[in-house]
């Protein structure tokens, strides 16, 4: 029982060095990659959804 755990562990360290690597992520088929992440080119903050940046809609801070 010792053993089969041990090579358990064994293998799920090695997966996660390879992991972080990202040897395995240039293996895996196109369509199962991860896609960078859209930045917007003024601010540098990430786009979530379609309607772009915030820094577009907003007006800008009277102070």
């Amino acid at each position: 029982m010792i053993k089969v755990v041990t090579i358990f562990l064994i293998v799920i360290v090695t997966l996660a060095m390879f992991g972080k690597l990202g040897w395995l992520g240039t293996l895996a088929p196109k369509g199962l990659r991860r896609a960078k992440p859209k930045l917007c080119k003024k601010c540098g903050r990430h786009i979530i959804g379609s309607k772009g940046c915030d820094c577009d809609r907003l007006p800008p801070k009277k102070g």
